[in-house]
């Protein structure tokens, strides 16, 4: 298996990926709303935010496997740039079709500010494997690869991120993460961790 940079011909085959390893999560449960529908406003939403973040030259990473793309990670660098203007129209009718999503986006986004680390930082937005390949160690190779990223970047001091599954804490705690801060998403919890390199500080 190899972890690469994604390209746009990637999106595709990593949506399907996260759109299976999301498909009881927490999070995206709180933002998207399960029940008709679901699966494809899933699609839509992370297949937006890989075009814009590929668009922007920002951390996309794939692993892939001997028959495709076993499991994605993206996220954004210390300074995201404003996304194109043709992807942040849909992703602004994407927002609108889905009701309450703008309001359900600003609760989750001022728990993560409130965690944030002051300090520049990668930010790791969605990373996800294709559930019926859970243990293979995917999972941690492609988050060893977005940290690796963000270290080899001088303006970075480390990486943030949120989880709304407990059973994720102690997979994050091993590779050095620690909690900034938690708040309630509906009825689920969110996690907020960061990992910071040598030198830096939450």
């Amino acid at each position: 298996m190899n972890n690469d940079l994604a390209t746009h011909s990637d999106v595709r085959e990593s949506v399907a990926c996260w759109v299976a390893a999301f498909a009881q999560d927490p999070i995206t449960e709180f933002l998207l709303r399960p029940g008709p529908g679901y699966p494809e406003r899933l699609r839509q939403f992370f297949s937006l935010l890989m075009q814009a973040r590929i668009a922007l030259n920002m951390p996309v990473i794939v692993a892939r496997g001997a028959t495709g793309i076993d499991g994605a990670a993206m996220g954004y660098a210390t300074e995201p740039p404003a996304w194109p203007a043709d992807l942040a129209e849909e992703w602004d009718r994407f927002e609108r079709s889905v009701p309450g999503l703008p309001d359900r986006l600003a609760v989750y986004d001022e728990l993560s500010i409130k965690a944030k680390p002051q300090t520049p930082h990668y930010y790791l937005g969605v990373i996800g494997v294709s559930p019926n390949l859970h243990g293979q160690g995917i999972g941690k190779q492609l988050l060893t690869s977005f940290c690796d990223l963000s270290a080899r970047d001088p303006t970075s001091c480390g990486v943030y991120l949120e989880t709304a599954k407990a059973s994720n804490i102690p997979f994050y705690e091993r590779a050095g993460f620690v909690e900034t801060g938690r708040g309630s998403l509906g009825q689920a919890t969110l996690w907020c961790m960061y990992r910071p390199h040598g030198g830096g500080d939450t």
